[in-house]
Formats: structure tokens, C-alpha cells, sequence
């Protein structure tokens, strides 16, 4: 396998929560999955979950070499039900962009501290 793509990303979780604040569910439906939505905000800090989701698509768009065009609702934020380990499903043109660059395998790797979280996403398969 080779190394299609590296990709990070910095987010500062207040400028989710102003987001949130200002456009409210137009903002929330236009970027995350349902999923991802009645996950955050089921959970004590919604924003974080928020701004991990948001993290976490934009490093994937970086890792896949940015400048294409998908839905980041097509990038979904997911956890290991057993073990709660953070990973990414693809559907409709992201995945088919994913799989025309070579794509296979997606290594995620999330962080946070205090107001920001950082998402790292590496993206293994073979260069067509």
C-alpha cells in the first residue's frame, strides 16, 4: 500500500458554538450527517463533538488533495460501538473520489485540549 494523502486540521470549538448559535439546524444540517447531529447532541459538550465531526472532515478533504467537490455530510464521524475508537465512513461522491484516487484505508486520529481539537487523517491504498 502507499500513502495517498496526509491531512489536519485545527478547530476552536467556540467558533462551532457560534456557528450553532447563529445559524442553528440550517448550519448543522448543511455540514453533518443526522448521525452525527443526535450523537453531539445527546452528549454534555455538544460543540466538542461538533467541532471533532468538522475536524475530522476537513482533514479527510485535505488528505484526499482538497479542491473536489462532495458534501462534507458525506464524510461521517463515527465510533467503534466496543472499543469507542474514532473512524470515518464515506458515502456517495466522497467515497467514490476516495476509491478513484486509490484509496483503501483511512487511519483517524483525534485530540483535544482545552477550547480547540485537532484531527490527523491518513489515507493508505494504491496511487492510480
Amino acid at each position: 500500500m502507499n500513502l495517498i494523502g496526509i491531512g489536519v486540521d485545527l478547530v476552536y470549538i467556540p467558533r462551532i458554538q457560534k456557528l450553532v448559535d447563529q445559524y442553528g439546524l440550517r448550519f448543522l444540517k448543511k455540514i453533518f450527517s443526522d448521525e452525527e447531529i443526535e450523537y453531539s447532541l445527546k452528549r454534555k459538550n455538544s460543540f466538542f463533538h461538533l467541532a471533532s465531526s468538522f475536524a475530522s472532515k476537513e482533514a479527510f478533504f485535505k488528505a484526499i488533495g482538497g479542491y473536489t467537490l462532495f458534501s462534507f455530510k458525506e464524510i461521517i464521524l463515527k465510533r467503534n460501538p466496543y472499543t469507542k475508537a474514532p473512524f470515518l465512513e464515506l458515502t456517495g461522491k466522497a467515497k467514490e473520489i476516495f476509491q478513484k484516487r486509490g484509496g483503501e484505508k483511512i487511519f483517524l486520529a483525534l485530540s483535544h485540549e482545552n477550547e480547540y481539537t485537532i484531527s490527523i487523517v491518513v489515507i493508505l491504498g494504491n496511487l492510480k
